[in-house]
């Protein structure tokens, strides 16, 4: 039996409550474990004592059970109902780690082979060790050196013999007898009772310290909440890096990138509906998150995907002044609009993402090539998330998180250089060892084509510049700084990402009817004005040179059907369009005219004619 109980084990250590600290970048709490691990050389012998003398005073010279102590307790478990003392400390241990709080035969029998095994394969100091962080000490908090910081506000070897009496009275009932109820601040003079008795003190010191117990004042260092988000986010970039809690959990130290001032302004500043990141992308540091889906979520990014493939095209050869066309279009049944419900016939690539016209865009995104902008963003920019299979994905309806969106918008101010976000700077152990200190990791570096990435940056960081100063973000303008920014709307979220020359931040809203530029940028200038975004200038060379206009095709994909059934029910004039066709040079009027001519002979002869039928 012993050997079918104990043949699969795990080790004790990795039983124990994790001991983990995880602090902001400058060295202040974000989480505080519930079980900080302690050598036990960190405990002050009169603490140790206590705990043998009243727990177990044979704990250097029993095998691992107390005989006399385990009779007692199966007879009252068996007959009386009821359970007795008796348990030595590594039957405590055992008992805390591996077991149930069952009151049962099978549960007892258990505990004794256990700690035999247990008392085996560990010396009586590894045992005492283990029982000091592990034992449980009430409100949630595991360990003496633990609830030393919890209730008193100290480390174990600042502990005075009145506290250590409370203390080791809570291992009795730790949710009815820990420190922060004072009516058991009485009880702990059992315990120094017991000291007096076994001539551990004298008969001075146990009156010196019953008479401090009754002014013996318990804390709660500890908030009550964290941010769970980046908790696991933290863990699991550990576990990128190599790092198992088995290793952690004993002490370890996580020095994370996090600004506590960005992040306690994102917390403070943003509702359940929405989310937010704060990223170094220079160094690709998070310096604050807050949200959920942050890290790994799946929204719809809207406009905010327009940059990204304008930045293609200007590495492709676009100008500023390239021309799009901005009159119906019509792909298989999609028909995707402007916001505004109206055309301009043509508008400059500049001023089409400056005020986020949607046909345009799409008319730059089919003469780009659906496969070539599909693998810019993924395998270029390396944005990961859920790519619908349709042209839609034009219009954002890339599913991604936070992440990702910076990831890719690093590459847009980082001349071509795409950064990998991170959240851990160092990681350290107990001894002050540093394991793991973080660097900037390259994802990949864009390639050039009829232009380099910096002279392709260097273009989109001033288009975005105009998006603020008079664009569709103009409601994030913070008068004195400069900074670039894009809305982003889709079906059910809205979004705004804002940067400088060093920062960026992006935040998001869940929800029906909302707009990027109207509902996101004034709650991002909100946050803004409360840090340096906008003070840090960009630092790329301004470099613009015209290129040789590309020739492109885009008539092609103008629904003239639509276009002439628009007019024909007076939703769209025939003399907006003559205005809008007088525009075109002659090249571009012959093609339009040509597709025209294949849906309808007698509407393309009136329209040449009252353009003057070529004159």
């Amino acid at each position: 039996m012993y050997k079918k109980i104990t043949a699969h084990l795990p080790d004790p250590e990795t039983l124990v409550p994790s001991s983990l600290i995880i602090e902001y970048s400058d060295g202040t709490p974000f989480y505080f474990p519930k079980a900080y691990w302690y050598k036990l050389e960190d405990y002050p012998e009169r603490l140790i004592t206590t705990v043998i003398i009243s727990e177990d005073e044979d704990f250097f010279s029993h095998p691992g059970i107390d005989i006399l102590g385990m009779l007692r307790g199966i007879f009252y478990t068996v007959f009386k109902r009821n359970t007795q003392g008796g348990s030595t400390l590594t039957q405590q241990l055992v008992r805390s780690l591996y077991l149930t709080q069952a009151r049962t035969i099978e549960r007892k029998i258990k505990e004794i082979f256990i700690s035999l095994y247990i008392e085996k394969i560990r010396t009586k100091k590894e045992i005492l060790e283990l029982y000091l962080n592990s034992v449980y000490m009430g409100n949630g908090i595991y360990g003496f050196g633990t609830a030393a910081k919890y209730y008193f506000n100290k480390e174990p070897k600042e502990l005075n013999l009145a506290e250590i009496a409370l203390l080791v009275n809570t291992v009795k009932s730790p949710e009815n007898f820990n420190p922060q109820d004072l009516k058991n601040h009485s009880r702990a003079n059992v315990v120094l009772r017991r000291l007096l008795t076994e001539n551990y003190i004298s008969q001075k010191e146990y009156e010196k310290y019953s008479k401090m117990l009754q002014k013996v004042k318990s804390y709660n260092i500890f908030e009550s909440k964290y941010d769970e988000e980046i908790f696991w986010r933290v863990i699991e970039e550990l576990k990128e890096k190599g790092f198992t809690l088995d290793l952690l959990r004993k002490g370890f130290v996580v020095k994370t990138t996090l600004n506590k001032e960005y992040y306690t302004l994102l917390s403070k500043n943003l509702g359940e509906n929405n989310a937010g990141l704060i990223l170094n992308y220079k160094t690709g540091e998070i310096l604050a998150m807050h949200g959920k889906g942050t890290n790994n979520g799946r929204r719809q990014i809207g406009s905010l995907i327009k940059p990204l493939y304008y930045y293609k095209a200007l590495l492709e050869g676009y100008n500023l002044d390239s021309k799009l066309f901005d009159l119906p279009i019509k792909i298989g049944d999609w028909t995707p609009k402007n916001f505004e419900r109206n055309y301009y016939g043509e508008i400059t690539l500049e001023n089409a993402l400056i005020h986020s016209r949607n046909i345009p865009s799409v008319n730059l995104y089919l003469m780009l090539g659906d496969n070539t902008v599909r693998f810019f963003l993924e395998d270029e920019l390396k944005i990961k998330g859920y790519y619908p299979k349709d042209l839609t994905l034009s219009l954002g309806t890339l599913e991604t998180s936070h992440e990702e969106i910076a990831k890719g918008f690093s590459a847009i101010f980082n001349s071509g250089i795409v950064i990998k976000p991170h959240i851990i700077d160092e990681v350290i152990n107990s001894d002050g060892v540093v394991f793991y200190k973080a660097s900037p990791e390259v994802l990949n570096i864009v390639s050039p084509s009829k232009r380099y990435p910096m002279e392709a940056s260097y273009l989109i960081i001033n288009i975005l510049k105009k998006v603020v100063k008079y664009g569709t973000g103009i409601r994030a303008k913070i008068p004195g700084r400069t900074i670039v920014g894009k809305t982003g709307t889709a079906e059910q979220y809205a979004w705004f990402l804002g940067a400088d020359g060093k920062i960026l931040m992006i935040i998001s809203q869940d929800g029906k009817d909302l707009l990027g530029g109207r509902d996101v940028a004034p709650l991002w200038r909100k946050i803004a004005l409360k840090t340096n975004i906008g003070k840090n200038p960009f630092t790329i060379s301004s470099v613009y040179r015209k290129l040789k206009v590309i020739k492109t095709n885009p008539m092609k994909y103008i629904d003239y059907e639509y276009l002439i059934n628009l007019i024909k029910t007076g939703k769209f004039s025939m003399d907006e369009l003559v205005k809008i066709l007088k525009t075109f040079d002659r090249e571009y009027l012959i093609e339009f005219l040509s597709y025209l001519n294949t849906v309808s002979q007698e509407f393309t002869i009136k329209l040449w004619n009252i353009l003057g039928g070529g004159k």
